[in-house]
């Protein structure tokens, strides 16, 4: 190995970093306004761990690889070439790559190619950037692929904080931030202690929190300043998010559910044990999903669940069904296109049939329309219930219902956008459901 010791002064790193320079911490979030430096900070400190350490293999992650030479393999270059270092490191672009003299490296994967996400033999290194836009899966995937013994394990996030749905439901605030945000505290390092299995061993998980904005870099122009200044006035949300660096969720600038308004529409809810269960369902290929409902009233509609299973068929979601709910008398509706045979379904029969014969139900609990109405019309029927009918969607078990009512968007061609089932707030597989219980059960509001 050839050794690489070069000198880097402290005045080449912003003040409030400074601190993260030695830093052992497991993970470390760098997240905020816009213009603050963080993913150059990120890329000058891993330059410096690149050309230091005696084993150093980090993984550049994106939600999408096509993106990453112009964000974290450009800025590293950016930081080489400032520094005066360009014989030391090799830029490659087929495959995206960065090689030091030493033998250390940096190796781009995208979400976007999961398979390849797991390839990286002994990865001690990670850097999510834009890690907002992470899933859970992905950093699972990743985080467990960083498992070499060869150095001491490391992963970088740095991102601005918005995320799509409501950010409290978000899995990297809830994991990291929600107990100490919630509390106004925004820079911080925590603890989380792990007990194995089996043994007596407690594995502790240390990780911290930099949160900064323009304001804590010099480098930042007054025209940058000025941009970002005038959000105050002409984009509010955006100034919040990218000015301020405060956790907000993305604009919904053509909602399906126009009325829908998450503290009118959301609570806790029990199931009734005198009505019957109503389950709507909506048949993909991949999730089948299901909403459990009930009428107690003529105005009043109440969702207890929504089931969505990855990975699932009919049969599955059947079971799951009844082991939520033994011993209760059910009513079916659903998508009509349930009704044609199908070859995803044992003996290419309908999925209504499979219903009917895995919960034991008679022709009279199967309530699905001949066909689906216009999706135009049935858009005006759900924000109908949504304003004259007393609705209340379970916060806790109905979470992805309530995810589709404040994401799901409409073209401008009528349609719901579902062009990218890879995309959560593209799939509206639980405003489906949703949209099948009202043409059931409330297709009389817009008769009145």
């Amino acid at each position: 190995m050839i050794e690489t010791v070069v000198e880097i002064p402290l005045r080449a790193f912003l003040p409030c970093y400074r601190h993260l320079n030695d830093s052992e911490a497991d993970i470390n979030f760098l997240w905020g306004g816009r213009d603050s430096g963080k993913s150059h900070y990120i890329a000058q400190r891993l330059v410096v761990k690149c050309l230091s350490a005696k084993y150093f293999r980090c993984i550049l992650v994106k939600q999408t690889f096509e993106s990453i030479k112009d964000a974290q393999w450009q800025t590293l270059k950016d930081v080489v070439e400032e520094w005066g270092l360009e014989e030391l490191f090799t830029f490659k672009v087929s495959p995206l790559e960065i090689e030091c003299v030493n033998g250390n490296k940096f190796i781009a994967r995208g979400c976007d190619k999961p398979g390849k996400l797991k390839s990286i033999k002994d990865p001690s290194d990670a850097w999510y950037e834009e890690g907002n836009q992470i899933s859970a899966d992905d950093f699972n995937v990743i985080s467990t692929t960083l498992r070499t013994n060869k150095a001491k394990v490391q992963q970088w996030f740095s991102f601005n904080p918005e995320c799509e749905g409501n950010y409290e439901d978000f899995w990297l605030y809830k994991q990291y931030f929600e107990s100490h945000y919630s509390q106004g505290v925004t820079n911080f390092t925590s603890t989380t202690t792990w007990d194995i299995p089996g043994t007596d061993k407690k594995i502790p998980i240390t990780y911290t929190s930099t949160h900064t904005t323009y304001h804590n870099n010099p480098f930042c122009s007054g025209q940058r300043q000025a941009i970002l200044e005038q959000l105050q006035s002409t984009a509010p949300y955006y100034y919040q998010v990218f000015t301020l660096g405060k956790w907000g969720n993305k604009e919904n600038d053509a909602p399906f559910c126009y009325a829908f308004n998450r503290e009118r529409h959301t609570g806790v809810t029990q199931v009734n044990t005198g009505l019957e269960l109503i389950l709507s369902f909506d048949f993909n290929k991949n999730p089948i999903v299901c909403g459990v409902y009930q009428i107690p009233s003529e105005r009043k509609l109440v969702c207890l669940r929504s089931i969505k299973l990855p990975t699932s068929d009919i049969y599955k979601i059947c079971d799951h069904i009844k082991e939520l709910f033994p011993n209760r008398v059910f009513l079916v509706t659903g998508d009509a296109t349930g009704k044609n045979s199908s070859a995803l379904v044992k003996d290419n029969i309908n999925y209504y049939t499979v219903i009917k014969e895995q919960l034991n139900l008679s022709i009279g609990q199967i309530k699905v329309p001949a066909v689906n109405p216009p999706l135009k019309e049935n858009q005006v029927l759900v924000n109908s219930v949504l304003v004259l009918c007393d609705v209340t969607i379970d916060k806790d078990h109905a979470k992805p219902l309530i995810f589709d009512c404040e994401n799901v968007r409409m073209l401008p061609t009528g349609e719901i956008d579902k062009s990218n089932r890879n995309d959560p707030t593209k799939q509206a597989d639980s405003l489906d459901h949703f949209r099948y219980v009202c043409n059931a059960f409330f297709g009389w509001l817009l008769k009145v």
